[in-house]
């Protein structure tokens, strides 16, 4: 992956568990991702070791929530889809 280049995240949500999960292999030891409510504040901070990762969204208010990645150069900001289509 080349700097700046736009990362490609699989999100899952498990709604009964309120469970995010997301697929992203991590290219630098230090990549982490921030859950954001949709003015920027930063309500859940981790590191992203493998794969897959799991993030418990209990006790996260709010609906409009962001998932943001930053692995080294590059990054990448995607709405989490907590609404249940009706």
């Amino acid at each position: 992956m080349s700097a700046n280049e736009p990362i490609t995240i699989r999100l899952r949500i498990d709604q009964l568990e309120r469970l995010l999960m997301f697929d992203y292999d991590p290219q630098s030891p230090d990549a982490l991702f921030d859950i954001c409510d949709s003015q920027g504040h930063v309500l859940r901070t981790g590191d992203i070791t493998g794969p897959v990762t799991q993030v418990r969204l209990s006790g996260i208010q709010g609906e409009d929530l962001i998932l943001m990645v930053i692995d080294g150069e590059n990054s990448s900001v995607q709405p989490i889809p907590l609404r249940k289509a009706s």
